[in-house]
């Protein structure tokens, strides 16, 4: 099982604005909600777990967030 990793505000903030600037950077569409929570699940797409990692503060400057990492929803279609 999964262990979740309790992001701070700040840290969650973070990874919301640079996702942001990545997407304007690079000129690609922003598909994550800008609030970060998930439209299907209603959990932040930017709090992760240890074990998923699917999403951290780093990778959402470093690549497009197309999808919920928790429940799989894709935002891109």
């Amino acid at each position: 099982m999964s262990k979740l990793v309790q992001k701070t505000s700040e840290e969650i903030n973070n990874c919301r604005e640079a996702q942001a600037k990545y997407c304007a950077e690079k000129g690609h569409p922003h598909f994550a909600p800008g609030s970060g929570i998930c439209w299907k699940c209603n959990r932040n797409i930017y709090q992760n777990y240890e074990t998923n990692g699917r999403i951290s503060a780093g990778k959402t400057g470093e690549s497009l967030v197309t999808g919920c990492p928790h429940c799989y929803r894709s935002y891109c279609d």
